[in-house]
């Protein structure tokens, strides 16, 4: 016999022999070496009922739910930086002070010249109460004769520009108080805090951009600040996938940072549109995050359930034989020696603890391995392997 003849001859034994042991630590009995033997070695398991759920995979990237620069609205070299990155900032937080001796020099200056102000007010006022009394006298003169209507009409002249002095200098009084109200306001911008409006009373800072000691102008960036409770995953879906998603549904998210963990959110978004290149859709999850554990950054996976089912008649996914025709099963035909029947069914939900079967209706056991050596009425050895 030649080499190639004998390598080949080795082999066919070797494999008999590694299939005799596979069906030992099985549990069965290997088929006789009779000729006449033409039974199939299988596994089978057993037709169930229960629940099922069609959960559809995402991978997604954490985004912060609100973010925004703080940045001062005057210009200034800053003195003190409250906080860094990583720090919780609390509503209407000073997070940066500026050189405020311009601005408080300023105030000073506006609150003198609105003592002025009012003080010329006063003046005007008691200039006009006595022109108002030289007035009347002239006029009680010139009733009895005493006094001519020239010396009445420039004591009514006088009066009247007395008058309008007083309203002049209170409209200098209410001028004046607008500059102090100003300059108090910009000295108030020496205090840059973190301000926003609604969602968490909370949030952190995410990034330093400055030093003490820094001269900025108006609206540099000094801090970002994050608002990461609740936090959002942004997502991506396929074509095949968007029809089932809609808003409000609820989500478990793992992230690879944190092993062990499962996080429950909701859809908030869906876009009304795919990317042009990826031909995918992006859609939003709300996490609340109240822990603050999930971070801006980090890889999640989302796991949304689309569809569920109870009372499911159900087969391992192993069974599932898809022909051109269609799928089906093979189902063991309980005999001595059992055989097998091809079956086509309808697939429903395609989950984690089976395969729905919709119909038809189906019992005992099916195969789920060893079936691309079967054909209607074969007879087979069976191999039911215990539940995990």
């Amino acid at each position: 016999m030649s080499m190639y003849r004998w390598g080949i001859s080795i082999a066919a034994v070797a494999a008999i022999a590694a299939g005799a042991w596979w069906l030992r630590d099985q549990g069965v009995a290997p088929p006789s070496t009779d000729q006449g033997d033409s039974r199939v070695a299988v596994e089978a398991a057993p037709v169930e009922t229960g629940s099922v759920a069609d959960v559809r995979t995402f991978t997604g990237t954490l985004e912060a739910g609100d973010a925004f620069t703080v940045a001062p609205k005057i210009g200034a070299q800053i003195e003190r930086i409250h906080v860094d990155i990583g720090d919780r900032v609390e509503q209407g937080q000073v997070v940066a002070e500026l050189d405020d001796d311009e601005a408080t020099q300023a105030v000073a200056e506006a609150e003198a010249e609105l003592a002025v102000a009012r003080a010329e007010v006063e003046q005007a006022q008691a200039d006009a109460r006595l022109a108002r009394r030289e007035f009347e006298r002239t006029r009680s003169l010139a009733e009895r004769d005493l006094a001519s209507t020239s010396e009445l009409d420039t004591t009514r002249a006088r009066a009247e520009a007395q008058n309008a002095a007083v309203e002049v200098a209170k409209a200098r009084v209410t001028q004046r108080e607008a500059a102090l109200a100003r300059a108090r306001v910009q000295l108030s911008y020496t205090r840059v805090r973190a301000d926003w409006r609604g969602g968490d009373s909370e949030r952190v800072v995410g990034e330093r951009m400055v030093n003490a000691g820094d001269t900025v102008a108006a609206n540099t960036p000094l801090v970002s600040v994050l608002g990461i409770a609740p936090i959002t995953a942004a997502v991506f879906a396929p074509e095949s996938d968007y029809a089932r998603l809609s808003g409000g549904q609820t989500v478990a998210v793992t992230a690879d940072a944190l092993p062990g963990r499962t996080f429950q959110g909701r859809i908030s978004r869906i876009a009304p549109r795919f990317e042009s290149d990826s031909r995918q859709a992006r859609f939003e999850v709300t996490l609340p995050n109240e822990d603050r554990a999930l971070k801006p950054g980090m890889f999640v996976t989302v796991r949304v359930t689309v569809a569920t089912a109870d009372d499911a008649t159900l087969v391992p996914a192993e069974a599932i034989v898809r022909r051109q025709e269609g799928p089906g099963v093979y189902r063991v035909v309980e005999g001595d020696p059992p055989t097998v029947q091809f079956v086509p069914v309808t697939v429903g939900i395609e989950g984690d603890d089976g395969v729905e079967i919709l119909e038809p209706e189906l019992s005992g056991r099916v195969v789920t391995l060893g079936q691309q050596m079967l054909e209607d009425d074969a007879p087979v050895i069976v191999s039911e392997l215990p539940s995990p």
